[in-house]
């Protein structure tokens, strides 16, 4: 007979006690804090994941090469750094958490950026240096790299892979110059899957996004962790309205943003937060 799981731990958002099981299964068991509203990870019984799956598997099936998808996965880059740019048009260095094969960096490079990347996978790691960038092998919780080095650092679907938010984003603070952007991206909790399949959809199964993934924020949740690390809200959507290129097209493009983001919303359509913090001048 299997053992009772362990008890769980803080919220890694708040520090409060858990109020209650958001969803068990047999391997680990998620626990919801009433206080903000994010649910986390409790201790699993044996690892889940096996020491190389951040590696050359993980990537099997993605294509590499600068085909389609590898220049519409650029073209969003450069426009989520974009809105950063309108908000810190003096930006010169950009750091990818995360990097994967490097389409956030070579969106930036084409917008004029430096791009530095880090990511935990070896693998990707190499393929973005055999693009000419400067990418290093590194965990969220410890960037490789030096104080005030960027002026932009995108952490697109990361933020939920560390059991440590906090000190993920004390991180991303230390290696930001002051007036510096952050950009992140997470699945949203209030999207219907993450809401009512709980046991059924890929958010929490064992054998699917729950091995990897340790938080889910909501929007309450989410603005609490970046604002108690020492950043202001900048945006809290993709609705952005760029100020600099308020063309008649764009603002058309924002309003039907808007416009979307709020039924999305309502709807519990919503799979993704993005917000934008800035870190103080001093």
């Amino acid at each position: 007979m299997a053992t009772p799981l362990e008890a769980p731990s803080t919220c890694p958002v708040c520090d409060r006690p858990p109020s209650n099981a958001y969803v068990e299964f047999a391997e680990l068991r998620f626990d919801e804090c009433k206080e903000c509203g994010a649910v986390f990870r409790g201790p699993e019984r044996t690892p889940l994941l096996p020491a190389d799956f951040y590696e050359q598997g993980y990537f099997h099936g993605r294509k590499s090469g600068r085909d389609r998808r590898f220049e519409h996965r650029v073209k969003k880059a450069q426009s989520w750094i974009s809105d950063c740019l309108d908000q810190h048009p003096g930006a010169t260095a950009l750091l990818d958490v995360g990097c994967s094969f490097g389409y956030v960096l070579e969106g930036a490079r084409r917008l004029g950026l430096t791009a530095s990347g880090t990511d935990i996978s070896k693998y990707a790691v190499e393929r973005c240096a055999q693009l000419g960038f400067d990418a290093r092998v590194g965990t969220v919780d410890r960037l490789p790299f030096d104080d005030a080095s960027f002026d932009i650092v995108v952490m697109k679907h990361v933020l939920e892979h560390t059991p440590q938010p906090k000190v993920a984003l004390a991180e991303v603070k230390r290696v930001l110059r002051p007036s510096g952007r952050v950009l992140i991206a997470v699945p949203d909790l209030d999207y219907w899957k993450g809401r009512w399949w709980r046991r059924r959809g890929r958010y929490f199964k064992p054998t699917e996004l729950g091995a990897q993934h340790f938080v889910y924020y909501d929007e309450r949740a989410l603005a609490r962790v970046v604002e108690h690390s020492g950043f202001a809200l900048a945006a809290r959507s993709k609705a952005y309205f760029r100020a600099r290129r308020g063309s008649w097209w764009e603002r058309a493009r924002w309003l039907g943003l808007a416009l979307w983001q709020s039924l999305a919303r309502g709807l519990h359509l919503r799979r993704e937060l993005y917000f934008i913090g800035a870190r103080p001048s001093a």
